[in-house]
């Protein structure tokens, strides 16, 4: 069902849904672990430190480790957070719209939750990405595919807004936030009612600007 809140701050409404809605959510992604996992263990080494974007309720976080990765697990909603620590892991309250993530890190994993950043502002996360980022470090990351922005009210009774992108919209936003593009490409599952792209990219080989918060 899709709402129209053109009222309200997307990302703000968005986050609020996931607070109101964590539990019901994680229900919904108990399941296998997201193919980008595979993507990102075959381009690091064993015990890289990963920085996970958006980790929920830690499914996919759980199986990277068990690749022999140690990740960062945080998110913008507490409530998943706090589910975490519930289940005995570190993780923290991060919001893609920070300044800084700290790091270094030898991987940025984001599947599923920068596809709520308005279009316009994505090149800014993905360069906040790349700053937490060790030279050479990797990004992998899931949108949706399509044309515009959308609400949904689709699995959580709230609503959750959603920007859709295509495989050259994607390579420019990398690109223009200092990432240097290795792979964009369609990953819908046959099973998927929606239409699926993941992204991977590198930090250039040569030093960049690093910052670190505190």
């Amino acid at each position: 069902m899709v709402v129209n809140d053109e009222g309200a701050n997307p990302q703000d409404a968005t986050l609020a849904a996931y607070e109101h809605g964590a539990r019901e959510y994680a229900e919904r992604n108990a399941g296998t672990p997201s193919p980008q996992v595979g993507d990102l263990v075959t381009r690091v080494t064993r015990g890289a430190r990963v920085l996970e974007l958006g980790s929920g309720p830690g499914r996919d976080a759980a199986a990277l480790e068990s690749a022999g990765l140690t990740v960062d697990r945080t998110d913008g909603a507490a409530a998943f957070v706090d589910a975490l620590h519930a289940a005995g892991h570190e993780a923290r309250v991060l919001d893609v719209r920070a300044d800084d993530f700290g790091g270094p890190y030898d991987a940025v994993f984001a599947n599923a939750v920068l596809l709520h950043v308005p279009r316009a502002d994505l090149p800014g996360v993905l360069a906040t990405a790349l700053r937490a980022c060790r030279p050479g470090g990797v990004l992998v990351a899931s949108f949706k595919k399509g044309d515009g922005e959308a609400w949904t009210q689709a699995y959580l009774d709230d609503p959750r807004h959603f920007t859709y992108w295509d495989e050259d919209g994607l390579t420019a936003a990398l690109t223009t936030a200092g990432w240097v593009p290795e792979h964009v490409f369609e990953s819908t599952r046959p099973e998927s009612v929606e239409r699926w792209i993941t992204a991977i990219a590198r930090t250039p080989a040569s030093p960049h600007p690093y910052r670190r918060s505190g």
